[in-house]
């Protein structure tokens, strides 16, 4: 089987960035909370420029105490 491309993901809406505000976090915080050195992998994925591994979205939902799905609104439906 061939990898997965990940490129047709990009750019995908998300509410990453809006719920680190929410719970006043800044992106080295939350990269420090998944084990990154900084914040750098977080200011990606907010701004669409790529997507987390599903283990670092499924972290991402218990920082910030929602579903992956409310976390990337369309993920689902742009897999389909």
């Amino acid at each position: 089987m061939k990898g997965m491309n990940y490129k047709k993901y990009r750019g995908v809406p998300n509410s990453l960035r809006e719920c680190r505000e929410h719970h006043g976090l800044t992106q080295g915080a939350v990269g420090k909370l998944l084990g990154f050195k900084d914040g750098t992998w977080i200011s990606k994925w907010e701004n669409g420029e790529t997507i987390p591994s599903l283990i670092s979205a499924a972290r991402l939902s218990v920082i910030y105490g929602v579903s992956i799905n409310d976390l990337f609104h369309n993920l689902i439906s742009s897999v389909r």
